[in-house]
């Protein structure tokens, strides 16, 4: 759920016209964010883009060098898109197609096909900067080409990647696992039948990966009887499961199954529950059908859509199974979101008919869900903030000034409700890589102050995080109206000494690196300046073994004693007491000075000094 910004009506008045203006949750379109990359002849289409649940992420796609399309990435990490940098330096051949999957601390996987082979690259993460290893080849076989690479990483870090390779029929479907930073390629193709076709186009496989380091591999295979089926393994390690699910069905509602393909699928974090949903054709007309892993088996089909004809279906589940379903409908783009392993009616996306929307979803871990489709050339965006509410309205995600959009959408989610979307934006000759993303308001920094006591001249204001995925935040701190300072840290030492004689309201304004803030509840604190005040008062004999009685009676009318501290003089032992102090102490022949501090509650201090002369 959404924290949305509101001052609170206690803060004083004055303090608003220091504050900027305040800017709610939501999209921050291509207009609003930079270019990745371009406007260039160069660039060709967006190959993949994943975030993290802690916020990173990156971003993957073709652009040409010399002519020949390579793998570049834009790596995510406080919010931002970085630079660019080549994936594939060293190879020679063009790029494909690339995919990318994340994980926490910067941990990124890329995959790509070039001619024969595929090739892995790794970030193994540690921070930001962490170094991109490989290119690595992890298959080549010269009797044909690589396709429709897919790839996905578990909350673990491991990543399996599938792709579509020479085989029987014209293609197999091929698995390479990811573990720390070596690739390692199982031998033989997941097919069914690896003498019949699989995997390619229509057919493409799907890899999703559990947070025990398993994957489901699901992929489209000719059949013997010539009706494309959908299947389902899954891979434990490098080694397959001898017992693949069938997910395509003889029939719907006595509607005979005809050609089944264009498969999805999903894991929770429990490798034993998910969701695969596909494209098969009953008694003529295309639907799109949704089937629950449980276990090692699939629940009886659920039909997403209300009725042919659908197609396209694609799937995104948090690591609770919560999530949403996108596909293409007679008018656009359709969504059905999964609420406690149960899909919802579908409900139609866009507001102006359209063709070809290919619709792409998002879940976070924090329930929110988007959707993603192309729309007249436009790329259009809706978010819903939780499972019980509706979709908010539909937003323009693309730059209208660079031209139509080109290619694949591609979109990511954070643990908190974090969005981004990346596009290919123009013609040929002038294309672009643009992102939108949709951003969160700052959490609620936790001021540490009730009425609590402060010396204005060295005051130190301290409060908790704030939290935020995206890049650090910045902190306004306000007392009585005022700006006292700004820091990126968690206390400030305001730069001017505060006073008043009643407490005063303070408050502290986390802001992000798109300028949106959330405004702390208000707390008091007051401010005393001034020293306390006491005397010493020293009775009996100062004679050598005889006890002297030490008696301190502070006072002080502001913020009140908080303790009494006396060093004696003739060994480094303080004595400490609460608000008064009364204490008896021998000394040896000799001259002595008795020291005596007293603290206030704001931290204010006075000493006094007595020498005294033993005989």
């Amino acid at each position: 759920m959404f924290r949305r910004l509101a001052l609170p009506a206690l803060i004083a008045l004055s303090a608003l016209a220091v504050l900027p203006a305040a800017a709610s949750a939501g999209w921050f379109p291509a207009a609003a964010n930079p270019p990745v990359d371009g406007p260039s002849p160069d660039i060709v289409q967006v190959g993949g883009l994943d975030l993290a649940r802690d916020g990173s992420g990156g971003l993957v796609y073709l652009k040409k060098v010399d002519g020949v399309p390579h793998v570049f990435l834009s790596r995510f990490n406080g919010g931002v898109f970085r630079a660019p940098e080549r994936v594939d330096n060293g190879v020679g051949g063009g790029a494909s197609a690339a995919v990318i999957a994340a994980a926490d601390t910067g941990r990124l996987a890329i995959a790509w096909t070039s001619g024969s082979r595929v090739y892995g690259s790794v970030v193994a993460g540690n921070g930001p900067s962490g170094p991109l290893l490989g290119p690595t080849e992890i298959f080549n076989d010269p009797s044909g080409a690589t396709s429709d690479p897919a790839i996905d990483m578990g909350i673990n870090g491991t990543a399996y990647a599938t792709w579509a390779a020479p085989g029987g029929g014209g293609a197999d479907v091929r698995v390479a696992r990811l573990q720390d930073v070596a690739w390692q390629t199982i031998g033989v193709p997941i097919d069914v039948d690896p003498a019949r076709a699989a995997g390619r186009g229509v057919q493409r496989s799907r890899v999703a990966v559990s947070g025990d380091g398993n994957a489901l591999v699901a992929w489209g295979e000719d059949n013997a009887d010539g009706r494309r089926r959908v299947w389902e393994r899954r891979v434990t390690g490098v080694s397959f499961s001898a017992f693949p699910q069938e997910l395509s069905l003889p029939n719907l509602g006595g509607a005979p199954g005809g050609a089944a393909d264009s498969v999805d699928i999903d894991v929770e974090d429990d490798g034993g529950f998910g969701w695969a949903v596909f494209r098969q054709d009953f008694g003529g007309g295309s639907r799109s059908i949704g089937r629950r892993l449980l276990g090692l088996t699939f629940d009886p089909p659920v039909a997403l859509d209300g009725g042919p004809p659908t197609a396209n279906p694609r799937l995104a589940l948090n690591g609770r199974g919560q999530g949403l379903s996108t596909f293409e409908g007679g008018s656009g783009a359709l969504a059905a979101i999964n609420y406690n392993d149960v899909f919802q009616p579908a409900v139609g996306l866009n507001f102006t008919p359209t063709a070809g929307a290919a619709p792409v979803p998002a879940a976070s871990e924090h329930r929110e869900v988007v959707a993603a489709w192309q729309q007249g050339g436009e790329v259009k965006g809706r978010l819903k903030p939780l499972p019980t509410k509706p979709f908010d309205n539909e937003v323009t995600l693309s730059r209208p000034d660079l031209g139509p959009a080109a290619g694949p959408v591609a979109v990511g989610a954070d643990l908190l409700g974090g969005f981004a979307v990346a596009m290919a934006q123009g013609p040929a000759t002038s294309r672009a890589i643009t992102v939108a993303v949709q951003d969160n308001v700052p959490g609620r920094p936790g001021p540490i102050a009730r009425n609590a006591w402060q010396n204005g001249r060295r005051a130190k204001l301290r409060w908790r995080a704030g939290r935020d995925l995206w890049g650090q935040l910045r902190y306004r701190v306000i007392v009585g109206g005022k700006v006292a300072g700004e820091t990126t840290g968690l206390s400030l030492v305001p730069k001017v000494t505060l006073s008043g004689k009643r407490p005063l309201k303070y408050q502290v304004i986390a802001i992000d690196v798109r300028g949106q803030q959330t405004a702390s509840p208000v707390r008091s604190v007051r401010f005393d300046n001034l020293r306390p005040k006491f005397r010493v008062r020293i009775g009996g004999k100062r004679r050598a073994g005889r006890a002297l009685h030490v008696v301190v009676k502070p006072r002080d009318r502001g913020s009140g004693v908080r303790e009494v501290r006396v060093r004696y003089g003739d060994s480094k032992r303080v004595v400490k007491q609460r608000r008064r102090f009364s204490g008896r102490h021998a000394y040896r022949r000799g001259t002595f000075t008795l020291k005596v501090t007293v603290y206030d509650v704001a931290g204010n201090r006075r000493i006094k000094k007595v020498k005294l002369h033993i005989t």
